[in-house]
């Protein structure tokens, strides 16, 4: 099985969650480790979220006199594999995955 190795935020042993994801919090002592996931995982899981997405945005190719032309949105990794859209900018787009689509 092929994988890809993730930089990841382990998770805090006080955390009510342990699925972190590439960006993990950001706090100054926070524990980095590496995660190998599945090339398959990820292909599947972002090719969901790609088709979601272009659904959710098919009916949105005119707005007024203006013909949209390209759409970018951001998505993270966790560390099981899924793939999150990112719902702010408040990450800065570091470490995200930029997926543009374009006619």
């Amino acid at each position: 099985m092929e994988t890809i190795p993730f930089i990841i935020v382990l998770p805090d042993d006080n955390a009510d969650n342990d699925k972190m994801g590439i960006f993990g919090s950001l706090r100054s002592d926070a524990k980095i480790g590496l995660k190998h996931i599945p090339i398959d995982l990820l292909k599947n899981n972002l090719a969901n979220v790609s088709h979601s997405m272009i659904s959710v945005l098919e009916d949105v190719k005119h707005i007024g006199q203006f013909r949209l032309k390209e759409i970018t949105i951001q998505v993270e990794v966790s560390s099981d594999g899924g793939i999150n859209l990112i719902g702010t900018a408040s990450l800065g787009g570091k470490g995200a995955i930029t997926l543009t689509f374009a006619e």
